[in-house]
C-alpha cells in the first residue's frame, strides 16, 4: 500500500519552521527551551539540524552545528559525544549542566550530517557523521546477555542492578537504524534494529507502547514499573516514527499490531489524552497541541485522515510542541519522506 504524494505548493515557505526559528533559535545557533529555564539540549540541536536539512537551510545548519560542537562537544565532535544539557548554573555561569550524552540526539545529529553531506555535497559532514556513529557504538551501545547489541539512552545511568537495563523505545527510529546499517555495515545497527522490533512487540500492551521499558538477563523485555506505567511524552514519538516509516520497510507491517491499540488516537477524538495507562488503556489528562502534530502521520496512514495543518502554533506553544509539530505536519505536507533504505527523500522545498 503506497501513500499519495501531496502536490507541492508554489514557493518553499514553511511557516512552522519560520515560527520555530523566531521563537527558539538564537542567532549563534543555540536552540532554547524557554519553558525549561532557557536550557539547551542535544535533542533540540539535533532536531533543528534535521529540520534545517529539510528546509534546505544551509546557513542555519552550519550555525546550529557549530554551536553544538563548540558548547556540547568540547569543540570536537569526532572525539566527544555531545553533552545533553546546557544552561545557566546556580552560580550564574552558562555551561554544560549535565555531561551525560543522549543517544537519540546523537543519532539524529549523525543522520542530519549524513543527509547534509549528500544534499550540499560536503564530504566533511559525512566524515563527522561516521566518527559520531563510531562513538555512539563505543559508548552508548551495550551487548545485553541473551539479546545482543542494544542502544542505551546514554552512557551512564541506564545499566541498573541485578543484570537489568532501562531502555526507551522512542530513542530508536527504525528509519535511522536502517540507514546506519547501510552506511556502516560493520556496526551494530542491524542488530539494534532487529532488537528494537522485538522490544516494542514484547512490551506493547493492547497496542499501547510504554514510555520506558526494562530488559533483564533472566526475563527479557518487560514493562518498567517505575517509568513505564504510561504511554505519554516519550512514547508519542514511537507512533510518529512508525507512521513516517517507509511502508516498504518490512518493519512497518511487523510493528503495526503493536502501535494500533489506542482508540483515543482516532480522528474523531479531538481531545487527546496526555497519557494512556499501558495496562488498562485508559486515557488521562489533556494532551498538549504537539501531540496532534505528532499523530498527524499516524492518523493519515491508519485512517486516511489528513489533519488540518495550522499556520502557527503561537509563540507560547513551547519547544516540544513545536518540534513534534514540525515532524508530523512537515511529513504530512510532503516536506520530507524516508526512502526504504532510511535515507531522506527530497520534499517540496527542493
Amino acid at each position: 500500500m503506497s501513500l499519495p504524494v501531496f502536490p507541492a505548493e508554489e514557493g518553499g515557505a514553511w511557516p512552522l519552521w519560520d515560527e520555530f526559528v523566531k521563537v527558539h533559535l538564537q542567532e549563534d545557533g543555540r536552540i532554547i527551551d524557554h519553558d525549561a529555564g532557557a536550557i539547551s539540549t542535544s535533542e533540540g540541536q539535533s532536531y533543528a539540524l534535521f529540520f534545517s536539512v529539510v528546509a534546505d537551510d544551509r546557513s542555519r545548519f552550519e550555525k546550529i552545528l557549530k554551536w553544538t560542537v563548540d558548547n556540547l562537544a568540547q569543540g570536537d565532535m569526532k572525539t566527544h559525544l555531545p553533552a545533553w544539557k546546557w544552561g545557566k548554573s546556580a552560580e550564574g555561569e552558562w555551561k554544560v549542566l549535565d555531561g551525560n550524552s543522549a543517544s537519540d540526539a546523537d543519532m539524529w545529529i549523525a543522520y542530519a550530517l549524513f543527509q547534509a553531506a549528500q544534499l550540499w555535497r560536503q564530504p566533511q559532514y559525512e566524515e563527522l557523521a561516521q566518527a559520531l556513529l563510531h562513538n555512539i557504538a563505543g559508548h552508548e551501545v551495550a551487548d545485553l546477555p541473551g539479546l545482543g547489541n542494544m542502544l542505551l539512552p546514554g552512557p551512564y545511568g541506564f545499566a541498573l542492578d541485578a543484570g537489568r537495563w532501562r531502555l526507551n523505545p522512542s530513542y530508536l527510529p527504525v528509519q535511522l537504524l536502517r540507514y546506519f546499517s547501510a552506511v556502516d555495515k560493520t556496526g551494530p545497527w542491524a542488530d539494534i534494529l532487529h532488537n528494537t522490533r522485538r522490544m516494542i512487540a514484547a512490551t506493547s500492551m493492547q497496542g499501547i507502547v510504554p514510555d520506558w521499558v526494562l530488559y533483564g538477563a533472566d526475563r527479557g523485555f518487560y514493562r518498567d514499573a517505575e517509568k513505564g506505567t504510561y504511554s505519554s511524552y516519550d512514547a508519542i514519538r514511537v507512533y510518529l516514527w512508525w507512521a513516517m516509516l517507509n511502508q516498504r520497510d518490512p518493519v512497518y507491517m511487523a510493528l503495526r499490531p503493536y502501535v494500533s491499540g489506542a482508540p483515543e488516537f482516532s480522528p474523531g477524538n479531538n481531545r487527546l489524552p496526555e497519557r494512556i495507562h499501558v495496562q488498562t488503556g485508559k486515557g488521562e489528562g489533556v494532551a498538549p497541541p504537539g501531540f496532534s502534530g505528532a499523530l498527524a502521520p499516524y492518523r493519515f496512514v491508519m485512517f486516511r485522515y489528513r489533519s488540518v495543518i495550522p499556520a502557527s502554533l503561537g509563540q507560547d506553544a513551547g519547544y516540544y510542541n513545536h518540534v513534534l509539530s514540525l515532524f508530523g505536519y512537515g511529513w504530512l505536507e510532503n516536506r520530507f519522506r524516508f526512502n526504504p533504505d532510511g535515507s531522506l527523500a527530497a520534499g517540496r522545498n527542493r
